[in-house]
């Protein structure tokens, strides 16, 4: 075992744990930032934040600088309305202890919000795009609402346009055997002439 990672607490977030992290950081979300008592490496326990995240990761100690920094991001300290925040945890080298050793830091950058998959279009494969107003899943819902199928916009506006045709056409077909029944009673009540 690295010397280095000795004395640790594992059961916390630490530089060491960035170490095997896509560019050495983690974006998570905030699930819960609660006071909590910690027992450290010596045994000692001590009153601390404590930062939960919705991802499958051990939680974070909060020092000064990263609860100061978290409250610059989101403007507020109110740990619940932190709640759901995405952050991303990088580490840096600070000076302590009469030496420098990487520390985690909340970079200073809201995270840009993570974009959901889009949906396929059941009837061409392709995605469903998001409009101004709905997203590619709320698109895919409301089509298969409206037409039993998720669609894209192309498909969608082409089975409304087959839909709409359709309906005329029995309407017409209706509208025609209407007419037809109705000349067939007046031949039929006409009187005759002689």
């Amino acid at each position: 075992m690295d010397i280095m990672k000795m004395g640790k607490n594992p059961n916390y977030l630490g530089s060491w744990d960035l170490e095997d992290a896509p560019n050495k950081e983690l974006t998570l979300t905030i699930q819960s930032i609660t006071e909590e008592l910690v027992i450290g490496t010596e045994g000692r326990k001590e009153s601390e934040a404590v930062c939960r995240f919705k991802e499958p990761y051990k939680p974070m100690i909060l020092n000064l600088t990263n609860k100061k920094t978290l409250i610059k991001l989101y403007g507020t300290s109110d740990s619940a309305k932190l709640v759901g925040k995405r952050i991303t945890i990088i580490t840096k080298p600070v000076k302590a202890f009469g030496g420098v050793f990487d520390a985690l830091r909340i970079k200073p950058v809201v995270p840009p919000v993570k974009a959901a998959p889009l949906e396929k279009c059941e009837v061409c494969g392709g995605d469903i795009s998001p409009t101004k107003t709905m997203s590619s899943a709320q698109v895919a819902d409301y089509s298969r609402a409206k037409f039993g199928k998720a669609m894209c916009a192309k498909c969608a506006k082409q089975f409304a346009a087959e839909l709409a045709a359709k309906n005329e056409a029995e309407q017409n077909a209706e509208t025609q055997t209407i007419q037809e029944k109705a000349t067939n009673n007046a031949v039929e009540t006409a009187p005759a002439h002689q």
